[in-house]
Formats: structure tokens, sequence, C-alpha cells
């Protein structure tokens, strides 16, 4: 179990104060005595072209934000390299991705860092299963792939577009995502791990503990389907005890 990070995912930029550098700073320290840590490197223009519009590309150039993306794409690049050799991987990258679809993007996302690993795992991977975990259904990455019948992706319980939450208790949470995953067949498993699902952010859904049955789930149903081929790639999440939900994501994942 490796996770993908660098520094620079700590810089300050702007954004909503919320998605601040502490997310990733005070993660990497905790993990840093667990586990090995991969430096990675700037998704290439390819593989960010392979997503999104040409348009869409030069305005995040204008807002000053194509490195900090570039570079979270290319975390989530790495970690899925990792996982298609057989090792799981979580990149702990900042901004998120998962609203950004081919030619848009808010909810403090710019490039969709998942898609362009996925986009990129494609003619190697097969089949791909994306769970996305955040309490937001992430709308980018159904968007971009609406049309590849190889990548499913599920939202269980996401808050829809509408943002009319789907209520559900923490039992029902887990379920849904225990038979999303299960039912169905892929070669690599992607996940958007968001956890604003936590019991003290937005969500006030999720317990440390369910997010460690959340992460056994889900290493239990790749081994099953894919020879434990997984990986993970952090969107949202904004409460200070963000550190303790990954790293109890990954007591189970690893």
């Amino acid at each position: 179990m490796k996770i993908v990070y660098s520094d620079a995912f700590a810089a300050k930029y702007l954004s909503n104060p919320v998605e601040s550098p502490s997310r990733v700073a005070d993660a990497s320290q905790l993990l840093r005595q667990r586990y090995p840590f991969l430096e990675p490197t700037a998704a290439q223009p390819s593989d960010i072209s392979a997503v999104h519009e040409t348009a869409h590309i030069q305005r995040v150039m204008d807002r000053g934000m194509y490195e900090p993306a570039a570079l979270a794409a290319g975390g989530a690049i790495a970690s899925m390299e990792l996982a298609l050799k057989g090792e799981p991987a979580f990149a702990l990258v900042r901004p998120p991705g998962h609203h950004a679809s081919a030619g848009h993007a808010w909810g403090m996302c710019f490039l969709n860092s998942i898609a362009i690993a996925v986009k990129r795992a494609l003619p190697r991977a097969g089949r791909v299963m994306i769970l996305d975990m955040d309490l937001h259904f992430g709308d980018g990455t159904a968007s971009i792939f609406r049309w590849t019948p190889q990548v499913r992706v599920v939202n269980p319980g996401a808050v829809d577009p509408n943002f009319d939450y789907i209520g559900l208790d923490a039992g029902a949470y887990i379920e849904q995502v225990k038979s999303s995953i299960e039912e169905a067949s892929y070669d690599l498993l992607a996940i958007s791990a968001g956890f604003d699902t936590y019991v003290e952010d937005w969500g006030g859904l999720l317990t440390l503990s369910d997010f460690r049955e959340l992460g056994r789930i889900t290493k239990e149903a790749a081994q099953k389907s894919c020879d434990g081929r997984r990986f993970a790639v952090l969107e949202g999440g904004y409460h200070p005890d963000l550190k303790y939900c990954i790293a109890s994501f990954l007591d189970g994942f690893s």
C-alpha cells in the first residue's frame, strides 16, 4: 500500500476556504507513520485533453489552477499505475475533481483527476468500476463516462444534482456500497474517496469505524473481482478529523 503525495498539494491557491491546505498536509503527517509515500508528476497535456475540452482547459489556465489540478491528476494516474501492477494506492491530492465534466467544473473542482486516470487505464484495464463515496453526486465523472460501456460509475447515497439528500442511515449506506460493487464484474476498482459523509462533516452520517468498514468491503470486493487491483483518490472532506477518516478507511483498504 502506497500513498501518492507531494508537498505541492499543500500549496495555497484561490479557492473556497474550506478546501484548505491542511486537508492534505495534516493527513500526510499522520499517514507517513504507517505507509510508504510516492511523489507524483503532473499529468501530461495529452492525458488531460483526452478527458477535457480545449476551452475548459484554457479556463482552468486563466484561473491559475492548471498546475495544481494537473499535479492532482498526475497523483491519480500514479495511483492507478500502482493498482494495475497489483499494489493498492491512495492519492492524497487536492484540489478535488469529481465535479469537473469535459467542458465545465464547479464545487472547488477544476480537472477530473479520477476520470483522467481511468481514461488512461482503459486500454489495459478492460472494465472499470468507479465508486464515488463522496457526499455529493459526482456529476462530472458520470457525465464523462456516460457513453463508455467499459466504465460503471456508482454514487451510493449521494446528494443528487438538485441537492435532495437521499435519506439513508449508516447501515443502509454501507449495504448500498457493498451490493453495488459485489454485483458487478470489473478489472479495476477506482474510488472517488470523499469523506464529507463523516458524522461531524456536512453529511452527518458515517463514523470512523464505518469508514474502516468501507475500506474492508472495497478491498474484499476488489480481491474477489479483479485480483485486488484498486486505488482511491481524495475528493471531499472538510472537517478537521479528515486525517482520521482517511486513516480509518485505509486501515480496511490496505
